[in-house]
């Protein structure tokens, strides 16, 4: 999946930064090209599995697990695997009661179809021990920090260097932004940039609370148009499974 530069214009513009050249992006060695790339994804596959985008809906008919290969140890009566682009569940159609554990969601109604919000992609970053770094290399180092591989940004001979060898994400689709999510993406991404490039603390967070506002309010929006369903004709309502959460 390509990076959408639109999006990242638009986020710089908000970081008070000025644009990426195109020289910057095909070089791709520059830090804010590299903050990017570092949150870019990132920040996507947060906003897919944490709010309701009304956008990014999507229903599938789910298909049930042979207890044969999977052992159902719960008192629900189905197991059923989630789907594989399924970024956050949003529910059943029909209201019925689950649990998500793992990549399966487990419910007491046959023949379940789920509502969910659409992932793109997935995977993540994989990393290699150095065994013998060396300072001239020191760009593409990046050290451990607890759980967190950071990026090496000064040498220091004592110190354990990894280099990122993969970045197996599975994609599944380019993604498809409505106005709120691109605006959510922007704000952001602008705060990480902020951050990373000035370590203005106080500009990260306005930038921060912009973007949990306009996320907060694409939440409430679902959850009223998913209300507002339930108030039309029945027959809408029953045959098509307009009742949902």
């Amino acid at each position: 999946m390509n990076i959408n530069k639109d999006i990242v214009a638009r986020a710089f513009a908000k970081a008070g930064e000025e644009p990426i050249t195109e020289s910057e992006w095909e070089e791709g060695t520059s830090n804010r090209v590299r903050v990017v790339k570092d949150f870019y994804h990132a920040t996507i596959l947060q906003a897919l599995s944490s709010y309701d985008w009304t956008s990014q809906k999507k229903r599938a008919r789910l298909e049930v697990i042979d207890i044969d290969t999977e052992e159902n140890l719960t008192t629900y009566d189905f197991m059923y695997a989630l789907p594989a682009d399924c970024a956050k569940v949003v529910g059943l159609v029909g209201n019925d009661s689950y649990i998500v554990e793992g990549g399966f969601i487990y419910t007491d109604t046959a023949d379940a179809v789920l509502i969910y919000i659409t992932n793109y992609f997935s995977g993540k970053r994989k990393y290699e021990k150095v065994s013998e770094p060396v300072e001239a290399d020191l760009s593409k180092y990046y050290y451990l920090d607890e759980d967190a591989y950071v990026k090496a940004e000064s040498w220091d001979s004592e110190q354990t260097y990894y280099t990122l060898i993969e970045e197996d994400y599975n994609f599944y689709d380019e993604p498809k932004f409505d106005p709120q999510l691109s605006a959510y993406i922007e704000c952001d991404l602008a705060a990480s940039v902020v951050l990373k490039l000035t370590g203005d603390t106080q500009k990260y967070q306005m930038l921060f609370n912009e973007a949990q506002i306009i996320a907060n309010n694409a939440q409430k929006k679902s959850a009223e148009m998913a209300r507002n369903k339930t108030k039309g004709n029945r027959w809408w309502i029953e045959e098509l499974g307009l009742g949902e959460v």
